[in-house]
């Protein structure tokens, strides 16, 4: 009861005070030149804080986030701090004279690794030329993202985008995603089974429409000394409507540490590219190399 009073009590003198002020002066009085009644049961004047509460009440106080930043700003710190690995390769090979021979690999690699996630991907180019013909070109992206539930299991979402010019298309698409289980995993050995589904198009080809397939795929990889690292990568893309349409694709290296200080390494490696279905060409295209890699 004595709080009510109070409160009507201060009311009462701000309206009075305010009415008088305006009357008097010409203007009206601020809160700070009031002198107000201390309410009933104190001796002491209120605060200027103790009024405010008591009039309107005590308002919640948003903090800001500090972790809240524009999506510039987290887009840019997304590609900072050392979970990134960067790596580019190249390899040159040629000879002049009675056999004229030029040939040339370039590649690049990433990846991105946090506690739940990992990001990688890699690139290939290649391009031969004999006697002044061209007998190789292709390019070769890959991308996979894998969503871990622990260390032992994730989801996973591979694509591959891959140009040749002596095949039947120009543009071969290759989209899949499915469930990956570490076998083995340790701090020099891992051993991964995936499985899942996709599809895939090749584009200004005889087929040229999406191809629903599933996806089997293993991942190895081996240090066998400080120096010495050895690396596979193989996925089966059987065709749902019939077993006997499939792609293999085989990726295996070799990695040999040169100079620790640069991260400067020797790789040795082949890409076998399996048709069933090349129309009229080949079944086997296999690509092997030797390149120097810079990692970073």
């Amino acid at each position: 009861m004595q709080t009510v009073l109070a409160k009507f009590r201060t009311i009462m003198a701000l309206s009075l005070l305010l009415s008088l002020g305006a009357v008097g002066t010409g203007r009206a009085q601020t809160v700070d030149e009031l002198e107000l009644l201390p309410p009933i049961g104190t001796t002491e004047p209120p605060s200027e804080a103790v009024v405010a509460e008591e009039l309107v009440g005590s308002p919640d106080v948003v903090e800001p986030d500090a972790s809240a930043v524009g999506w510039p700003s987290a887009a840019l710190n997304w590609f900072k701090g050392p979970v990134w690995n960067f790596g580019s390769e190249l390899g040159i090979n040629g000879s002049e004279g009675n056999a004229a021979a030029f040939s040339i690999l370039v590649g690049a690699n990433f990846k991105r690794e946090t506690g739940g996630n990992v990001f990688e991907g890699n690139l290939k180019y290649g391009k031969t030329q004999t006697q002044g013909l061209e007998t190789q070109h292709f390019a070769l992206v890959n991308s996979r993202w894998d969503r871990k539930f622990d260390d032992v299991q994730f989801l996973y979402n591979k694509n591959t985008l891959e140009y040749d010019e002596f095949k039947a298309f120009d543009v071969r698409l290759v989209l899949s995603g499915g469930y990956g289980y570490n076998i083995i995993k340790s701090e020099t050995t891992t051993f991964t089974g995936r499985f899942g589904a996709g599809a895939s198009r090749e584009f200004d080809g005889p087929d040229d429409s999406w191809v629903p397939e599933s996806n089997f795929g293993v991942d190895f990889e081996r240090q066998i000394t400080k120096r010495q690292k050895v690396k596979l990568v193989s996925d089966y893309y059987p065709a749902w409507e019939d077993y006997r349409d499939y792609r293999l694709i085989t990726d295996a290296s070799w990695e040999i540490l040169l100079d620790e200080a640069a991260n400067l390494s020797l790789k040795f490696g082949a890409i076998d590219r399996y048709d069933s279905t090349p129309n009229g060409l080949r079944h086997n295209d296999i690509d092997y190399f030797a390149t120097l890699i810079w990692s970073k």
